[in-house]
């Protein structure tokens, strides 16, 4: 099981002056899904100091919910499962739930055997180590929903109090994209007046505030084959 982070450094005014100002630091994970997604609050914590590192691994849990989905609502995982990459979780005609080994080589497979609609999505285990969603996605009657997961994060620092697993489609903070494919860290800094700063880095991008988050954290689905490709890569 893969293991990544992110250090974030800091120096010691700019952190009197976020927990001074009650700042969150709030994360989103990317993921490859249908066009319909929107991202969810991965996690937030003010436990932060000059130096944080950010952990996580590829653990994951799929998940449904009769919530809404819509703009600043609280996705409650109803009815989950933990589930690896290559899996199904079938949900039966009364909400109950099955994860089996027959799904597509590197994604989770969502299946409704159902007439009901629901939402669904991917959890994954946070770097405060609970299990919290990264993406809501309808799930119709009789659907499939494919959700590949990326190794792409988003960071920002706001005062904004946001609950985890709220879906957000606009940025409310700048914030920084980091991409760690293909490698397992990445360390960057922060200052509470210059912002995100990772030298002329091609991994990592400026969000400015205000920024559509779908674009950015929910991708295309590529071809069962382009997945393999990429995989034995």
């Amino acid at each position: 099981m893969a293991e990544y982070s992110v250090v974030i450094d800091m120096d010691q005014d700019t952190v009197a002056a976020l927990k001074g100002s009650n700042y969150y630091l709030y994360g989103f994970k990317a993921v490859r899904g249908q066009s319909s997604g929107v991202p969810t609050v991965w996690f937030q914590s003010q436990n932060f100091l000059t130096e944080t590192t950010l952990t996580w691994e590829e653990s994951y849990q799929s998940y449904i919910s009769n919530d809404e989905i819509e703009s600043n609502v609280v996705i409650h995982a109803s009815n989950k499962a933990d589930i690896d990459l290559g899996q199904t979780m079938t949900v039966d005609q009364y909400g109950n739930v099955k994860v089996s080994g027959d799904g597509t080589a590197g994604a989770v497979s969502i299946m409704n055997a159902s007439t009901s609609p629901y939402t669904c999505g991917l959890s994954q285990q946070s770097p405060s180590g609970d299990y919290t969603s990264l993406c809501a996605f309808p799930l119709y009657g009789n659907g499939l929903d494919l959700i590949v997961p990326i190794e792409k994060v988003l960071l920002m620092f706001a005062t904004k109090p946001v609950k985890t697993a709220t879906v957000i489609v606009q940025a409310f903070a700048q914030g920084v994209l980091i991409d760690l494919t293909g490698v397992e860290s990445r360390e960057l800094s922060f200052d509470i007046n210059k912002g995100w700063n990772f030298g002329t880095a091609t991994w990592a991008q400026t969000v400015p505030a205000n920024s559509p988050m779908q674009p950015l954290l929910i991708l295309p689905q590529v071809s069962e084959s382009v997945a393999a490709r990429r995989l034995a890569a």
